[in-house]
C-alpha cells in the first residue's frame, strides 16, 4: 500500500546553485541590456546652432545686459529604430564663462530619423557683469561680432517598440556660436558636441 511516506524527496538546492543561478541572471540581464543598448544608439543624436541673434542688445546703469538672445537648434535624431522623448530643454548662453542669457524649452517627441527645429527666446539675466566682461562685450558689440557658446542639457528617454529607457541627461556644446550684428540674416551654422 502506497502512502504519503513513500515519496521521494526533493533535493534542496545548494547554496552554489543559487549563486551559481543568480550569477546566469545577471549575466542575462547586462547582455540584453548591452544589445538593446546598440540597438537604441543614442549617439546618433547631433545638434546644431542653426541661426542665432540678438535682439535690442542694451546695458543698464547697473551694468546688466537688457534684451533677447534669439537662437534656432536643430535636433536630429539619426536613429533608425529609436524614438526620443525629451522631457525638457535648457539652453544658456555663455560668454567667456559668464551665464548671460538662458531659457527653458517645453519637452517634444522625436520618432526615428526626424528634425526638429527649436526656436528661442532666452532673456538676458538681469544681474550686473563682472567690469571686465562688461567690456569686453562692449568692445564686441562695437566691432559688430559677439562669439557666445551655447550650451543645451535635456531629459530625455530612448524607446524601441514598448522598450523604454531610463531618463538620461543629453549635453551639447556649442561653440564658438557668433552673432554678427550687421547682418543679422547671414549665419554659418554651428555643429554641437553631444555627449549622453
Amino acid at each position: 500500500m502506497a502512502g504519503p511516506m513513500n515519496r521521494t524527496r526533493q533535493p534542496r538546492p545548494t547554496t552554489k546553485k543559487c549563486i551559481a543561478a543568480s550569477l546566469l541572471a545577471i549575466v542575462v540581464v547586462v547582455v540584453i541590456i548591452i544589445i538593446v543598448w546598440l540597438a537604441l544608439r543614442p549617439a546618433k543624436l547631433h545638434v546644431s546652432v542653426d541661426h542665432a541673434a540678438v535682439s535690442r542688445l542694451n546695458f543698464t546703469s547697473g551694468g546688466s545686459l537688457d534684451g533677447t538672445f534669439d537662437v534656432t537648434l536643430r535636433v536630429y535624431n539619426r536613429n533608425k529604430r529609436a524614438a526620443v522623448s525629451y522631457h525638457s530643454l535648457e539652453v544658456g548662453v555663455w560668454y567667456e564663462d559668464v551665464y548671460l542669457a538662458g531659457a527653458v524649452v517645453p519637452g517634444f517627441y522625436q520618432p526615428p530619423l526626424n528634425e526638429t527645429r527649436i526656436d528661442v527666446a532666452a532673456p538676458f539675466v538681469a544681474e550686473a557683469l563682472p567690469r571686465g566682461v562688461e567690456a569686453d562685450v562692449k568692445r564686441d558689440r562695437t566691432s559688430g561680432v559677439l562669439p557666445v557658446e551655447v550650451h543645451v542639457r535635456a531629459k530625455a528617454r530612448f524607446r524601441y517598440g514598448m522598450v523604454k529607457t531610463r531618463r538620461y541627461t543629453v549635453r551639447a556644446s556649442c561653440q564658438p556660436v557668433v552673432v554678427v550684428f550687421a547682418s543679422p540674416s547671414s549665419f554659418d551654422r554651428v555643429y554641437c558636441h553631444v555627449h549622453i
